[in-house]
């Protein structure tokens, strides 16, 4: 597997997640039209440039919260590392210039930073 094919499988999770009927908002980051950022990520085992989307989802209860949250952490368990967050009701993902493949399962480091930002929006009520 490399980073396109990582890609896919997050995008195909991101799906399935719409399709159990959380809201989700796809759009291109503005970072790809950054020649620096795009100097800088653009080479293995990221993914390129026109691929980069930022996936805002709309949970409207704690347990859609949660399955976003479990997805996130099955990317990380299969290799796949990126940025995530929240704020104004929305669980972002970004799938810019952070995402990386590395093929190996996320550190407890990493699970812990997504159980932190997990809990930090819980406890704002999102």
């Amino acid at each position: 597997m490399n980073a396109i094919n990582a890609y896919e499988i997050a995008m195909t999770k991101i799906k399935e997640l719409e399709k159990s009927g959380i809201k989700v908002e796809i759009k291109t980051c503005k970072s790809s039209n950054n020649p620096e950022i795009v100097e800088e990520y653009n080479k293995q085992g990221h993914i390129p440039p026109e691929l980069w989307r930022h996936v805002t989802f709309h949970p409207k209860d704690k347990y859609e919260s949660l399955s976003i949250h479990e997805a996130a952490n099955y990317l990380g368990m299969i290799g796949v590392c990126f940025d995530t967050g929240g704020g104004c009701g929305g669980r972002d993902w970004e799938l810019d210039w952070s995402f990386e493949y590395s093929g190996e399962i996320d550190n407890d480091k990493q699970r812990e930073a997504r159980d932190e930002v997990e809990n930090m929006l819980q406890d704002m009520g999102m």
